[in-house]
């Protein structure tokens, strides 16, 4: 048995440890929450008919003046894009092909992105990849040996995803462009449509072109320089990446591919606020989005980096509804991008990810075994104390 003294003291370093133990436990356990001022966000969505002051009442105009965007093609708004551009190679056995790629870019790609630069910053990329096959034989075409893959059934056949081209990772979207070279066991190979095109777009992901090179000339694993041979497909890469960008172009020039990549005024004017368009939208639905998840999940980790590029969203909102004002579609175009890239950095930060997929019930989970049986034996220790003191004071009694 322990004496009077010892007792005491174990009890008095229970009290003790309870004591200062609650306040360590809430100082580490407590999430920090910056403040974070969505109510210009929330306001314009809550915002009716019937209330007196409209905030940004030119945001839905200019939406309606531009359109409903269809993301049935185009690819997602962003502030940068990746363009992948691929020579894949059936079979090097046959034919190893090269390019002068930056030959072919500087000529008909390059002007292409410098008149776009407004909307959006291009990283352009290139490569050779071989022992590329089609996911079963196409079919023939006795009549004059050729090979053909129906265009209905495009997708039985070509899947970019089993080809391996390892595409960099990255955050910012990516555009492929393949020039496929099929084998000379499959040569030549056509896509049968009314079209008459070998070519075909793969909404949001990119454009493929199917080159078939003269083999009977081509001795067995020569290296073909193919560059001016696949101008030609640069040019209809140019248009499929126009329709990937949402870029409206006329009939008549959708029709003649001819070398002008230049394009009209309005084909940029367009551009520019369409991307605009989407720009502020998307900003505005991720804040909203972002003020949501934040109220619903009240232990969430809010740092101030999140509460800053709020306000710098926020910020970037007000300018472009002044250039709006102004009539100033390319000061609206910047500050949409400025606003766009904010809110997503915030929407998207890793430290509020992270409490995403580690809720309370989580911890719970993972501390309640660990505790439990170190607490069970101190409440029980504090319980017979106790129960020995209302003893003795009973005896004494």
């Amino acid at each position: 048995m322990f004496s009077k003294s010892k007792r005491i003291n174990i009890v008095f370093t229970f009290i003790l440890l309870f004591i200062s133990g609650i306040p360590i436990w809430w100082n580490t356990t407590t999430t920090y929450r910056s403040s974070v001022d969505f109510s210009l966000v929330n306001e314009y969505f809550n915002q009716n008919a019937t209330t007196d002051k409209v905030l940004w009442p030119l945001f839905k105009e200019f939406f309606n003046k531009v359109g409903k965007i269809s993301h049935d093609i185009e690819v997602k708004s962003s502030t940068e894009y990746s363009l992948s551009f691929t020579l894949l190679n059936s079979d090097p056995i046959d034919i190893i092909p090269k390019w002068d790629f930056p030959y072919l870019s500087n000529k008909y790609i390059q002007p292409f992105i410098e008149q776009i630069s407004d909307i959006a910053n291009f990283t352009v990329q290139s490569k050779i990849s071989h022992y590329a096959t089609l996911l079963k034989s196409p079919l023939h075409e006795p009549k004059d040996n050729s090979y053909y893959i129906p265009s209905s059934f495009l997708s039985e056949y070509i899947n970019p995803n089993e080809w391996q081209l390892d595409t960099p990772s990255t955050n910012q979207p990516t555009l492929n462009f393949i020039i496929y070279i099929p084998s000379k066991s499959q040569s030549p190979l056509y896509i049968r449509s009314d079209q008459d095109s070998n070519s075909f777009l793969i909404p949001q992901w990119g454009g493929i072109i199917i080159h078939n090179t003269n083999t009977n000339k081509i001795k067995q694993g020569e290296i073909v320089d193919l560059t001016n041979e696949i101008e030609n497909q640069m040019i209809t890469f140019k248009y499929q990446l126009k329709e990937l960008l949402g870029i409206k172009s006329n009939h008549e020039q959708q029709k003649s591919l001819s070398s002008d990549i230049i394009l009209s005024d309005q084909e940029i004017d367009f551009a520019i606020k369409r991307y605009t368009a989407e720009n502020i939208n998307v900003t505005l639905s991720t804040l909203f989005s972002l003020s949501k998840l934040i109220d619903s999940l009240p232990n969430m980790l809010v740092l101030d980096n999140i509460r800053d590029e709020v306000k710098v969203a926020i910020d970037a909102l007000q300018q472009a509804h002044k250039c709006l004002q102004e009539k100033d579609y390319k000061g609206a175009l910047k500050a949409s991008k400025i606003a766009l890239y904010s809110s997503e950095s915030a929407f998207f930060d890793k430290n509020m990810l992270s409490q995403l997929y580690f809720p309370d019930e989580h911890k719970y989970a993972v501390y309640t075994p660990l505790f439990v049986p170190v607490c069970f034996p101190i409440i029980a220790g504090v319980f017979q104390e106790f129960s020995n003191y209302r003893k003795k004071k009973l005896k004494k009694q």
